[in-house]
């Protein structure tokens, strides 16, 4: 499901392509296990019988809104099985926040959602769909993450000088994350992810700025187009500018090893080198919409 390239439109950052990739993924998934029937079934009820039927954990989910837990031990358990976490993160309850600032993180997630509506409201709706739950989970120099065998959670640990901003920039950063798994899925971006952490795969990262598997690189410049695309949103002309050079370095080096991606991950790295040659975040803000 290749798009135009007419408007620079960025697979990850299109609605257009996200509600075809979902529709994509509950074909698949109907014969297997039909969707209950009830008054609306909505794209977020479609999304999430698929991610809940594939994976051997359900990730719970509403279609008002987003859950905010600080405590799932079914969800704790399998990020720690499957090494997001580690075990002495759990020892004595140290991954719990405590009560008073539960509040006050809740409230700033809410706020976050809240300023992402506001900027962007059809990305505010296409977070809602491909997130069901946000652990809020605390271990020392992490920030949180994503991983694609748990599609629709996205782990949370804000550290304590984050504004709102840095929340809503947290959240961004995820869902591109959440996007970008659900498009390797359906159109094959990396056909062998084990093969992009090979040495000879290895590629610098935008966020990170150091060496990392290809397909986690490919995900940093993903990641940090939208969140510039975020700070172009609040008209911050600084941060808006603040990853091209690391990024232009990112795409210079996946452009030297192209036979790890598939031809989905191919397109979608020319689409990001011609963004950098030609800036345009207006075209995001469109493809997010359309």
């Amino acid at each position: 499901m290749v798009l135009t390239e007419t408007k620079m439109i960025l697979p990850f950052l299109s609605k257009t392509n996200i509600v075809n990739n979902i529709s994509t993924l509950d074909k698949f998934v109907q014969s297997k296990k039909p969707i209950a029937l009830k008054n609306e079934i909505t794209l977020k009820d479609r999304y999430f019988n698929f991610v809940n039927t594939i994976q051997d954990v359900d990730v719970p989910y509403n279609n008002k809104d987003i859950h905010i837990s600080f405590y799932d031990k079914v969800l704790q358990d399998k990020l720690l099985a499957i090494g997001m976490i580690d075990a002495e993160d759990l020892e004595d309850d140290a991954h719990i926040y405590p009560e008073n600032e539960q509040y006050l993180i809740r409230e700033n997630m809410n706020k976050a959602l809240g300023l992402i509506k506001l900027l962007h409201p059809e990305l505010h709706n296409l977070i809602n769909t491909l997130v069901g739950t946000f652990l809020i989970l605390k271990k020392d120099r992490f920030g949180g993450g994503s991983v694609s065998n748990i599609l629709g959670l996205i782990w949370i640990n804000p550290q304590p000088k984050w504004t709102v901003i840095d929340y809503a920039e947290a959240i961004y950063h995820e869902f591109i994350h959440q996007s970008i798994f659900v498009d390797d899925m359906v159109n094959c971006m990396f056909p062998d992810p084990n093969a992009c952490a090979e040495d000879d795969a290895l590629v610098t990262s935008t966020i990170l700025k150091r060496k990392r598997p290809l397909d986690r690189s490919f995900h940093a410049a993903g990641v940090s187009i939208g969140i510039m695309h975020l700070y172009y949103l609040l008209n911050d002309k600084i941060k808006s500018k603040q990853f091209f050079e690391d990024l232009s370095v990112t795409l210079g080096e996946i452009s030297q090893k192209t036979q790890y991606l598939g031809e989905q991950g191919i397109y979608t790295l020319k689409l990001m080198q011609q963004f950098v040659k030609e800036p345009n975040f207006d075209n995001i803000t469109f493809s997010l919409n359309n």
